[in-house]
């Protein structure tokens, strides 16, 4: 896998967010992960490793948080996770 990510999901109250969820994401595998959570809001910070150009890493990961109501961002990381 050439590529590496830092990827922050958000929720405050779409669909439940947990570790679990990066899963679904086919191609990708989680190196590092925190999960924090208050009431109804979630985050999740993860690094991962997916064959992706990141460009179109960084659309599917949003396509994929917004169809659940989670905001996301994705960041190219250098450096190995």
């Amino acid at each position: 896998m050439p590529h590496e990510s830092l990827l922050v999901v958000l929720s405050a109250g779409g669909s439940p967010l947990d570790a679990d969820s990066l899963s679904e994401l086919s191609g990708v595998v989680v190196t590092w992960l925190r999960e924090e959570r208050e009431a109804e809001a979630a985050c999740l910070a993860a690094c991962v490793r997916h064959d992706d150009p990141p460009g179109e890493f960084r659309d599917r990961v949003r396509r994929w948080g917004r169809a659940r109501g989670w905001a996301v961002t994705v960041a190219p990381y250098r450096h190995r996770c």
